[in-house]
């Protein structure tokens, strides 16, 4: 009886092992669905920040994104009870822990943004521990890669589709004009920055930007989709109009497609070299062809079938540094040839005017207009979309779009339009007048000079920080900097060195010298895929860099998860990594 009495125990403990080892691999999957929400509600912030994404509970807000965390947490953590252990933890969650403490520490210094900060904390660090604890095999970093490209694609698709009706409902809808908020899009009806379903044209560049190494993980094995895939991110890329990720894109991504696809390029050169010169010919050649007409005024006037008209008064000619013209009125009039448009019928025009960017008033221009209720006498002086300048002492250009004009000669001596200058103190140099709207070179060279001056303000805060770090030696704390109405400026190091001070600047350094390292180890290995892990959270500092892009939950997500994937299967760690993965078990 005693061996037939030991089989039945035998049987039971197997039992009781095998449902356990079922419930603990269901609870596993639910956490791979609960963490792909996670992510993508992580990334679609917008969906979090309207009135249907979020609720009441109690003195917080659940959104989309709060409860899809929650539960992954749940299911995690209901996973260890049923195994019966806990998470292996090694130096890297020492050090992110010593790091979260250094920045609680810091904001309860500044308790009127501590709740702010923990926020922030939770938010990456929980993401972060999420990612690091929770993948175990192959199945699960690709999982979390898929999710995280999967995202990217509809925020590029998205994007697309919001450029197409230069419109953002979730955007509109929370009424936040302040984010990327470009006053020259109005006047120019063609320089929309899209925000998808990020927030901000900078974050969106940097998203799009950063899950194209990942895409080339997932996606290698699949050529066209792949191909696909980088179409649609760089596509989405150009629309945000972020110089940074042009850059970025252009110094890291670019070389690394070549060289990664350097055979397939090869073997398929007869037909890829024709197809990348194609387009570009076209468009420069209509660029080239364009039909216009302008003026380039100062100490000499130039005029190719446009006419400056001095009339209301005389005209100031500046020189100088600023050489152009300067009204002694608001108002600098121009007659357009009428061989090249009279009366109507031919369509619209673009205004783009190059001016020295002084004072800080409005510009637009009033133009004569078919539409007689668009403006005073019957629309003789129909008023553009105004744009603010912002005393910047720099060269810049702004467009203005004209839908319905007539230039019938109807305003002061005979003029078809005027410029119009709040302050009078912009000295304007060239005026041109083209055909329907903006040749793709034009948009680009307007949209990047329209807004040089961000890097020269940027610039000027380094002497700013400077003297705020030796007033503050430890900081101004968290989301406390001086001379912003936000939470911090544009530069991601500037902020660290103002709130925490010379701590900052250490904790600064510390960063800089671990990439440096881990981006060494790398390129001794550039084929493993840790390296284009790696890749993924270096172009989000670089973006940090300039712009404030970890302070924005969609990089902070996507930053957090990629860095726990790389630390699990970074493969010169101490003792070997946590998952070992090659290059085939990233690809679908």
């Amino acid at each position: 009886m005693m061996p037939e009495a030991n089989s039945r125990q035998g049987t039971g403990t197997r039992g009781a092992g095998g449902s356990r080892f079922f419930i603990a691999a269901c609870l596993h999957r639910a956490w791979q669905v609960s963490m792909a929400v996670t992510l993508a509600t992580g990334i679609f912030h917008l969906l979090n920040l309207i009135g249907t994404g979020r609720a009441g509970f109690g003195p917080t807000l659940i959104t989309f994104f709060r409860a899809s965390f929650i539960l992954s947490w749940a299911l995690l953590m209901a996973g260890w009870a049923v195994e019966k252990r806990l998470p292996r933890s090694d130096r890297a969650d020492y050090i992110m822990g010593l790091m979260i403490l250094v920045f609680l520490v810091r904001g309860a210094f500044t308790p009127e943004t501590f709740a702010t900060t923990l926020n922030w904390i939770l938010t990456g660090a929980g993401v972060f521990y999420l990612v690091r604890w929770g993948t175990r095999t192959a199945s699960d970093v690709r999982l979390i890669i898929i999710s995280i490209v999967g995202s990217a694609l509809v925020v590029g698709a998205f994007g697309l589709i919001e450029y197409a009706m230069k419109s953002n409902p979730l955007f509109d809808s929370i009424q936040i004009h302040v984010i990327g908020a470009d006053s020259r899009v109005a006047a120019s009806d063609q320089f929309y920055r899209i925000r998808s379903l990020v927030g901000h044209p900078g974050f969106v560049g940097a998203i799009l930007l950063a899950s194209a190494p990942l895409a080339m993980l997932a996606f290698w094995r699949r050529r066209w989709l792949l191909a696909g895939s980088l179409l649609l991110l760089f596509t989405g890329l150009f629309l945000t109009f972020s110089r940074g990720s042009w850059i970025i894109g252009l110094l890291i991504l670019l070389p690394l497609t070549m060289f990664r696809a350097r055979d397939w390029i090869r073997r398929n050169l007869r037909w890829v070299l024709p197809l990348a010169i194609l387009p570009v010919a076209i468009i420069f050649l209509d660029y080239v062809n364009q039909d216009e007409v302008s003026a380039r005024l100062g100490s000499v006037v130039r005029e190719r079938g446009l006419h400056w008209v001095a009339a209301d008064g005389p005209i100031l000619h500046a020189s100088g540094e600023a050489d152009g013209v300067q009204s002694y009125t608001r108002f600098i009039y121009f007659d357009v040839a009428d061989d090249f448009y009279f009366g109507g019928g031919q369509g619209p025009v673009t205004v783009v005017i190059n001016f020295f960017d002084r004072g800080l008033g409005a510009v637009r221009i009033d133009y004569d207009s078919r539409n007689k209720e668009g403006g005073p006498d019957d629309g003789a002086y129909t008023p553009t979309a105004a744009i603010n300048k912002t005393d910047s002492h720099k060269w810049t250009t702004a467009a203005f779009y004209l839908k319905d004009p007539l230039f019938g000669g109807r305003e002061n001596s005979g003029a078809d339009f005027r410029i119009v200058d709040d302050d009078n103190m912009m000295v304007l140099s060239e005026v041109t007048v083209q055909k329907g709207r903006l040749k793709l070179p034009g948009v680009i060279q307007q949209q990047w000079m329209s807004r040089a001056g961000s890097i020269s303000t940027r610039m000027s805060l380094y002497p700013f920080a400077w003297q705020v770090l030796k007033d503050n030696p430890l900081g101004v704390g968290l989301y406390n900097t001086p001379g912003t109405d936000h939470h911090a400026v544009d530069s991601l190091p500037l902020t660290w060195m103002m709130e925490f001070g010379w701590p900052g600047l250490l904790l600064l350094a510390a960063m800089i010298l671990v990439v440096a390292r881990e981006c060494l180890r790398t390129w001794k290995q550039p084929l493993s895929p840790a390296s284009l892990l790696l890749l993924c959270p270096v172009i989000m500092l670089l973006h940090g860099s300039f712009l404030m892009i970890l302070y924005d939950k969609p990089s902070l997500v996507l930053t957090a998860a990629v860095t726990a994937l790389y630390i699990n299967i970074r493969p010169w760690r101490r003792g070997g990594a946590v998952i070992n993965l090659s290059n085939e078990d990233f690809m679908v």
